[in-house]
């Protein structure tokens, strides 16, 4: 995560992927662990991802992305 806004009253996070820059806000998926969004803050993103546990079963687990300060 890069930066964030108010896009039409609603949070917006830019993320960025291989020097690329998406938008993204609560519902959309991101990641690869099924990861939803459910927050945008203006200092993180937190996902519900869906992975597997040490015995194979399917659990939901919270996972956050936070805003990466710009190198110097």
């Amino acid at each position: 995560m890069v930066g964030s806004l108010i896009k039409a009253g609603q949070p917006v996070a830019l993320v960025r992927v291989d020097n690329l820059l998406y938008q993204v806000h609560v519902g959309n998926y991101l990641g690869q662990n099924y990861g939803r969004i459910t927050k945008v803050t203006e200092t993180g993103i937190t996902l519900r991802e869906i992975v597997q546990d040490a015995a194979g079963e399917w659990i939901e687990r919270t996972a956050t992305l936070q805003l990466q300060e710009a190198l110097k």
